[in-house]
């Protein structure tokens, strides 16, 4: 191979590692924020916001290969983006189609200091009440699905990757000039 054409594979080679790295982050954080824009937040009691808080973007490069992780350390996050029990198998519109979640097939109770009364009211919890009309805990069947990540990545998918083929498609035409 020519020096010319060595020279070329080398400065796209470099490329990839600085600008390219640096679009493909670019794009995974406008999918984190459209990630955060569609996440419910709790509109009862305490931790308001603590799952949108908990969206983050992680991008790397691995040899020959720039990945981009958007994801949540947060350990209800499943719970909220696929539903729970009977009524999240009912009601799963928006989950990615490449997902088949296993739902509990009965309801259960939540303990009673899980939450306030009022709180479980809100939520549409049955209250369990012992013998002497203390709150004992809260029945539940799940909870509907409030997809949040996938829909965020469907949503931008398409410009995203015309995006980062549009830099390619730039920084290639730098390196063959």
């Amino acid at each position: 191979m020519s020096d010319d054409l060595m020279q070329k594979f080398s400065g796209l080679v470099d490329m990839a590692e600085g600008g390219l790295q640096s679009k493909v982050h670019e794009q995974a954080l406008r999918i984190q924020a459209q990630a955060k824009e569609l996440c419910p937040v709790r509109r009862y009691g305490s931790g308001g916001g603590s799952l949108r808080q908990s969206i983050h973007v992680s991008t790397e490069r691995q040899e020959d290969l720039i990945h981009s992780e958007i994801y949540t350390n947060s350990e209800y996050a499943p719970y909220v983006e696929f539903g729970t029990g009977p009524t999240g198998q009912a009601h799963h519109n928006g989950i990615s189609p490449d997902v088949d979640p296993v739902y509990s097939q009965s309801g259960w109770m939540i303990p009673a200091d899980a939450m306030s009364p009022d709180d479980a009211e809100q939520y549409g919890f049955g209250i369990a009440k012992g013998k002497d009309g203390e709150v004992i805990g809260y029945y539940t069947k799940g909870q509907v699905a409030q997809p949040f990540m996938y829909p965020a990545f469907a949503e931008l998918r398409d410009d995203v990757t015309q995006e980062i083929k549009a830099a390619l498609e730039k920084d290639l035409k730098k390196v063959t000039r």
